[in-house]
């Protein structure tokens, strides 16, 4: 398990009223309600939440909980030494916040990347997915390509690196 010491978050994750940022626990996979939003998939929802957990355990982790309810799920898969995939879940309520959400995603790539000692992060975006590009190129990321039928959905992606 890749956690990140509390204090850490508690001192570089952005303040905002009611949300608290913790590692990640399988249960908030489970009490999750921004699944659905991501649109009929392949994938049933028991092998999103699977696919996950699995995550989780491949790199650092962590979860915003609003009164207690997880709104967004942020994790970095470490890939091999320095380089991670970041990724992230959000739920319908974590886009009433996108400042907060947009500064809790630079903390935790600066986090995974100092701590794990990262030269690269990279992530994968769905070509079609404009609103997932244009906040990907807000935070640093660059296109270096595009990937055919890459995602389980058979839907191309880009594959971008940080800057």
């Amino acid at each position: 398990m890749f956690l990140i010491e509390q204090e850490h978050l508690d001192k570089y994750m952005p303040k905002v009223k009611g949300v608290v940022y913790r590692n990640y626990h399988p249960d908030h996979i489970e009490k999750f309600k921004g699944l659905q939003a991501y649109g009929v998939s392949r994938l049933s929802e028991q092998d999103r939440k699977q696919h996950t957990n699995y995550q989780s355990q491949i790199g650092p982790t962590i979860t915003a909980l609003l009164n207690n309810d997880p709104i967004a799920i942020f994790g970095c898969g470490l890939l091999w030494h320095g380089v991670g995939e970041a990724w992230a879940l959000f739920d319908e309520k974590a886009r009433r916040y996108p400042i907060a959400m947009t500064k809790g995603a630079f903390s935790f790539f600066n986090i995974a990347e100092i701590l794990f000692s990262l030269h690269r992060i990279q992530i994968t975006v769905i070509s079609e997915d404009k609103r997932a590009l244009a906040w990907a190129h807000y935070l640093g990321f660059v296109s270096e390509g595009l990937m055919k039928e890459y995602s389980a959905d058979k839907e191309d992606t880009f594959i971008m690196r940080r800057k």
